[in-house]
C-alpha cells in the first residue's frame, strides 16, 4: 500500500492557494487508489492516460492543481473493458469499481474506483487511510473513436442525444404514454433493436443507456477518426477529440509521490483544452468543492446531529492570573519589605523583622533568577542587601545600640535602591514572547521580532514550540522539535522551562491558530490559544502563510477559510494581523458568517490588515547560505565581484517529443546566446527528469543528439547543469526562466519573475 510522510498532510499554501489538511487527506486517498490502478495496468499491459485537471496538474504543478480535488484518467474502450475484467480480483480488499452496470443510481458513462463504496468510520479503515472516512477514488473515462466521416458522426451524436433525452425524461413522468411509445418506436427503427416495454421506468432507462453505450462503439475500427470521450464532452459540448496518434505512446511522470502516465502529445492537448495552460486561473465557483462536503452533510442528516467541529460560543472573559506573575509577586515583596523596614526603624522586634527581610529578599532574588537569570544586576544588589541584613542582625543580637542606628540607615538605603532598580529594570519594562511552532515558519515572525527586540524598554523571548502529528483518533504521535532550523543569531528559550504564568508578558505573538481543531497536527495543549490568552495582556496572532488575494466571491478559497480563519486562535486573539485591507474584509465577512451578524464590529476591531511579515523579507538570496552549490560561485560572479543574471533554460519531455529537430535547433540557439552573454548572464540547464527515464519513447537518435548537446554545454562551461537542485531553490535563486511550459516555470510565475516560453513557429 502507498505510504506517505506525515508532513504531506500539513496545511500548506501552494501557488498562493491554502490547501487544508482535510484536502490533503482526500488527495492521499485518491493517490492510493491511483497507485493501485497504475499497478494493475502495468501488470496487465493496460494503457491509460491522465486527463483534464490531472494532466494539467502533472505538467504545471508536479501533482494536484492546488484548487482541485479530483483525479481523472482515460482509457481506450478495449483497455477499459480489460481493466474491468481484472480489477475485481486485483484490487486490494475493500476497494470497489462503481459503474452503471453494478451500482443502482449510477448514471455516468464511466467507472469510479473507490477505496470503499460507503462512508466508513471503522477503526481499521481510518487508521489505514489517514482518518478520511468519505467515499473517494478516481474516475476512469472512456475514449471511443469518432467517425472520420463528419456526416456519420453527426448522425450518431444526434441519435445518442435523442435517446438520452428520452431516458432522462422517463422518471419525471412528464411524458405522455403516446409520446413515450412514439419515441421508443422511432429509436427501434433507427437502431434496428427491440426495446422491452414491460419494465419499470428505472429499468427502461437503463436499457436505453445500454443502447447508448453500444452506439458509442460504432466506429471502433475507423483508424482515421479521433479519440474522444463521447459522453458528455462530445455530444453536449462539441468536443472533437484528438488524433489517435496522440495516444500512440505514453510517458511516466511524477505526480506528488507516485508516477502516472501521460499521452506523448500532452502539451498539444493541453493547449487545445486550456489555451495558455500555464496561466493560473482560479475558478470563482465552487464546483462542488470540496467533493466530500455533500457526503458529510448527508451523513449528518442520517445521524441526526453534526459531527464535531469548532463552533463560536462567544468570547470568554480571561481568567485573572496576574497574581501568578513574577512582577506582581515582586511588587508584593517590595511593599512588604518597605513595611518591615518601617518596623525596624521604630526598633520593633528588630531581629525577627531582619529575618523576615532576608527571607523576603531571597524570594525576590529567586523570582528574578527564574525569569531573568542569575546574572541580572539586581541579584548582586540583593546579595549585598542580605549581607547587610546579616551584619545588622549580629549587632542587634548583641544589642550594640551605638552602631545600630548607622547600620539601619545603611540598610534602608540599600532597600530603597533595590526598590528603585526593581522599578526601572523590571517593573516598568515591557515583555513580549514569541511562540513560533516550527523553524520553517519563523520567517513569518522575523521582522516583527526584529522590531520589538530593537526597543530599549522591551524584554523579548523566543520560545519555539514543538508540534505533534496526530493519529486518526486525535492522539499524539512523536514530538517534532526543530530548533535547529531557526537562525543561529536568535536566542531561544526552552519551552519546558519557560513559565508563561510567571512571566505574564504584555504581548504574546502566536502563529498556530488551530488549537485542537487541526486534524493532522497539534502544538502542546498547554499552549492552545484558549489557555495562553489568560497569561498575557494582549494575544496577537500573525498567520505563518500568505495567500493570493481573494474575496467572498471566490468560493473555493472562501470555503477553505473554515480551516484557518474560523478557528480558536483567530477568535481568542486580541489582535489579528492579516496581509492586506482586502483580506481584513474577507476575514471579517467569514467570521461574521460564522458567528452571526451581531459580531461584525468585534471582528472589525480585532482584525488589522497592515500586511504580513513575509513581505518584509528583503534578504539577498544569493548571500544566503546553502541557497545554491558552492561550486557555482566562480561561474556566477562577475570580474568586479557582482553577480550575473541567472537564467534557467528548461527542456521538457513533451517539447522534445512534439518538436524533435526543432527542439534540438532551439537548444543550439540557446547555447549560442549563453556563450555570447556569458559576461552578464549565466544559463542553467534544467531538464525534465522524464527525459532520461523515457529514452525509448524519444528514440535512440533523438535522445543521443540531446544528450550530446547537454554534455557539450556543460563541458564547455557554456551552461550549468542543475541535476540535483530543487525547483524551489532554482525559482528562489534565479532571475528568469526560458523554455518549455513546466512546473518549474510555474514557480517563477508565482514569484512574479520573468517567464518566457519557447516559440517553435
Amino acid at each position: 500500500m502507498l505510504q506517505f510522510e506525515d508532513s504531506f498532510f500539513e496545511d500548506e499554501v501552494r501557488e498562493g492557494f491554502y490547501v487544508p489538511a482535510m484536502i490533503k487527506k482526500a488527495w492521499a486517498a485518491e493517490l492510493t487508489v491511483m497507485y493501485e490502478v497504475d499497478r494493475i495496468c502495468r501488470k496487465h499491459n493496460i494503457r491509460y492516460f491522465s486527463d483534464w485537471g490531472t494532466m494539467l496538474g502533472a505538467v504545471r504543478h508536479g501533482g494536484f492543481v492546488p484548487w482541485d480535488d479530483d483525479f481523472d484518467i482515460m482509457m481506450r474502450r478495449k483497455d477499459y473493458e480489460h481493466f474491468l475484467r481484472v480489477a475485481e480480483e486485483e484490487l486490494p480488499e475493500g476497494f470497489a469499481v462503481l459503474n452503471m452496470d453494478n451500482t443502482e443510481g449510477f448514471w455516468y458513462f464511466l467507472s469510479r474506483v473507490v477505496l470503499r463504496p460507503r462512508i466508513c468510520f471503522e477503526e481499521k479503515h481510518l487508521k489505514q487511510f489517514h482518518g478520511f472516512p468519505y467515499i473517494v477514488g478516481i474516475d476512469i473515462f472512456i475514449l471511443d473513436t469518432m467517425s472520420s466521416d463528419s456526416q456519420k458522426e453527426k448522425q450518431r451524436e444526434t441519435v445518442i442525444e435523442y435517446i438520452l433525452a428520452l431516458a432522462d425524461s422517463l422518471e419525471t413522468k412528464k411524458l405522455s404514454s403516446a409520446d413515450k411509445e412514439s419515441a421508443l418506436l422511432r429509436i427501434e427503427q433507427i437502431c434496428n433493436v427491440k426495446i422491452r416495454r414491460a419494465l419499470p421506468d428505472g429499468k427502461l432507462k437503463m436499457q436505453l443507456y445500454q443502447l447508448v453505450k453500444k452506439l458509442m462503439t460504432s466506429f471502433e475500427d475507423d483508424r482515421q477518426g479521433n479519440y474522444v470521450q463521447l459522453i458528455p464532452h462530445a455530444v453536449y459540448r462539441g468536443n472533437t477529440g484528438f488524433p489517435q496518434s496522440y495516444y500512440e505512446d505514453v510517458i511516466r511522470v511524477p505526480f506528488e509521490n507516485i508516477e502516472i502516465m501521460l499521452p506523448v502529445r500532452y502539451e498539444a492537448m493541453l493547449q487545445k483544452k486550456y489555451g495558455d495552460y500555464m496561466q493560473l486561473i482560479r475558478n470563482k465557483a465552487g464546483h462542488n468543492y470540496p467533493f466530500f462536503q455533500s457526503q458529510k452533510e448527508q451523513f449528518e442528516k442520517v445521524l441526526g446531529y453534526q459531527l464535531p467541529r469548532y463552533q463560536y460560543s462567544g468570547i470568554c472573559p480571561k481568567r485573572n492570573t496576574k497574581e501568578q506573575s513574577y512582577k506582581h509577586q515582586i511588587k508584593g515583596f517590595l511593599l512588604e519589605l518597605e513595611q518591615i523596614h518601617g518596623e525596624i526603624r521604630r526598633k520593633m522586634q528588630v531581629t525577627e523583622n531582619l529575618i523576615k527581610a532576608q527571607e523576603n529578599a531571597i524570594e525576590i532574588g529567586t523570582l528574578i533568577e527564574q525569569v531573568k537569570g542569575q546574572n541580572h544586576p539586581l541579584i548582586r544588589k540583593l546579595e549585598e542587601y542580605c549581607e547587610a541584613v546579616f551584619g545588622l542582625y549580629q549587632e542587634a543580637s548583641q544589642k550594640k545600640e551605638d552602631v545600630l542606628e548607622e547600620k539601619i540607615e545603611n540598610l534602608e538605603h540599600l532597600e530603597r535602591q533595590i526598590a528603585q532598580d526593581a522599578e526601572t529594570l523590571i517593573l516598568q519594562r515591557k515583555e513580549a514572547v514569541f511562540l513560533p511552532f516550527s523553524g520553517k515558519h519563523w520567517t513569518a515572525l522575523h521582522s516583527v521580532w526584529e522590531t520589538v527586540d530593537g526597543r530599549p524598554d522591551w524584554d523579548v523571548s523566543v520560545v519555539p514550540l514543538p508540534y505533534y502529528y496526530k493519529e486518526y483518533d486525535g492522539s499524539f504521535l512523536d514530538r517534532v522539535y526543530d530548533v535547529s532550523e531557526y537562525p543561529q543569531d536568535i536566542p531561544l528559550e526552552d519551552y519546558e522551562g519557560f513559565g508563561l504564568a510567571l512571566h505574564h508578558p504584555d504581548i504574546i505573538f502566536i502563529q498556530n491558530p488551530y488549537d485542537e481543531w487541526n486534524s493532522v497536527m497539534s502544538i502542546p495543549k498547554e499552549y492552545y490559544s484558549s489557555e495562553i490568552r489568560n497569561y498575557t495582556e494582549q494575544l496577537v496572532y500573525i498567520p505563518y502563510f500568505l495567500v493570493e488575494e481573494f474575496d467572498k466571491e471566490n468560493e473555493r478559497e472562501y470555503w477553505n477559510m473554515n480551516y484557518y480563519c474560523t478557528v480558536p486562535g483567530v477568535v481568542n486573539a486580541d489582535r489579528v494581523f492579516v496581509q492586506s485591507p482586502n483580506m481584513k474584509k474577507t476575514y471579517v465577512d467569514k467570521l461574521t458568517d460564522f458567528a452571526g451578524e451581531e459580531t461584525r464590529q468585534l471582528w472589525e476591531k480585532k482584525i488589522t490588515g497592515l500586511g504580513s511579515p513575509l513581505t518584509d523579507e528583503k534578504r539577498d538570496v544569493m548571500d544566503s547560505d546553502n541557497k545554491y552549490p558552492q561550486e557555482w560561485r566562480g561561474i556566477v560572479q562577475k570580474s568586479d565581484g557582482g553577480r550575473k543574471n541567472l537564467i534557467v533554460f528548461c527542456v521538457s519531455m513533451s517539447a522534445l517529443l512534439q518538436y524533435k529537430e526543432k527542439m534540438i535547433e532551439k537548444i543550439g540557439e540557446v547555447m549560442e546566446a549563453a556563450f555570447e552573454s556569458r559576461e552578464e548572464a549565466t544559463f542553467i540547464w534544467k531538464d525534465d527528469a522524464m527525459i532520461d527515464l523515457n529514452e525509448k519513447a524519444l528514440g535512440q537518435t533523438l535522445y543521443k543528439k540531446y544528450q550530446a548537446l547537454r554534455e557539450e554545454a556543460v563541458a564547455g562551461h557554456t551552461m550549468i547543469y542543475a541535476e540535483n537542485i530543487s525547483d524551489e531553490t532554482l525559482a528562489a535563486v534565479c532571475d528568469g526562466y526560458y523554455g518549455a511550459p513546466s512546473a518549474l516555470g510555474n514557480k517563477f510565475q508565482v514569484l512574479h519573475k520573468p517567464m518566457m516560453i519557447c516559440d517553435f513557429q
